[in-house]
């Protein structure tokens, strides 16, 4: 995989030999991440309406939003969503995902078609530990010519593993990247740049049309391959020169995932 290196300088993980770069020293680490969520073990209870039928599981995922280091303000987007005795087809439904609670409503005028349905947490949507649902105040109207009524009586929100980096180890030395929640046996590309930015891998390329979190000085620094469980680790040693300048994101080559972008510092 090859990225235009800048003219003023060309750098590897090991060596640097550089232009004075106060033009484009990075400056914020603000960038857009994700992070998906599935909907587990949540079975909906029609002990209402309905209290002779058996309960029925409901599916979905969805994807949160938000600028590092500001989680809290995110936005959330369901990918897929299956509700017992509605369906699969949820485009005519006002959906609103937030930290401690999940709304899901029919607006508008539908002949014997409704749904209002409301997931509480006991605990805020989180990056790494799942979010019980709250099962005495989680409840459901849900009208398809018949209606029925009744409590969520299991599940919890849990998020997907995110695709890693960390950086260990103090500059200039010897450092340690880590990448976490690779394709198993899969190659991962680590790249680096002077600035954050929008950088689409052009054609012709691995994972084309991917966007990365870097600007166009991005350029490929090396390839490793993760183990059984998903794990790489490249060793180095940064000079001088890098610390405190160089922006370095990983790429699963498989997957097209792109991790966080870190600073060599």
């Amino acid at each position: 995989m090859t990225y235009p290196v800048p003219k003023i300088c060309r750098l590897t993980l090991q060596t640097v030999v550089c232009a004075f770069l106060t033009s484009t020293l990075p400056t914020a680490l603000a960038q857009e991440r994700t992070v998906r969520y599935d909907l587990d073990n949540v079975w909906l209870d029609p002990d209402i309406s309905h209290p002779w039928e058996q309960p029925q599981q409901m599916l979905g995922t969805f994807e949160w939003t938000y600028q590092d280091g500001d989680f809290e303000n995110g936005t959330g987007q369901f990918l897929a969503l299956d509700i017992p005795w509605y369906g699969s087809d949820f485009s005519d439904l006002t959906i609103n995902i937030g930290l401690s609670e999940i709304e899901m409503s029919l607006q508008g005028s539908f002949h014997d078609l409704g749904l209002d349905l409301t997931l509480f947490l006991l605990e805020p949507l989180s990056i790494n530990a799942a979010s019980p649902i709250d099962t005495v105040r989680s409840v459901f109207e849900i009208q398809r010519g018949v209606s029925h009524q009744g409590h969520v009586i299991s599940g919890s929100i849990i998020p997907v593993p995110q695709f890693n980096l960390s950086v260990a180890g103090t500059c200039p030395s010897a450092v340690q990247l880590t990448m976490d929640n690779a394709t198993a046996l899969g190659d991962v590309a680590i790249v680096y740049a002077f600035a954050t930015g929008s950088f689409t891998i052009p054609n012709g390329n691995p994972c084309a049309g991917t966007v990365l979190g870097l600007n166009n000085t991005v350029a490929l620094g090396a390839i490793v391959t993760a183990d059984a469980v998903g794990h790489a680790v490249l060793n180095t040693r940064v000079p001088d020169a890098a610390c405190d300048q160089v922006l370095i994101q990983a790429l699963d080559l498989t997957s097209c995932e792109t991790s966080n972008v870190t600073l060599v510092q």
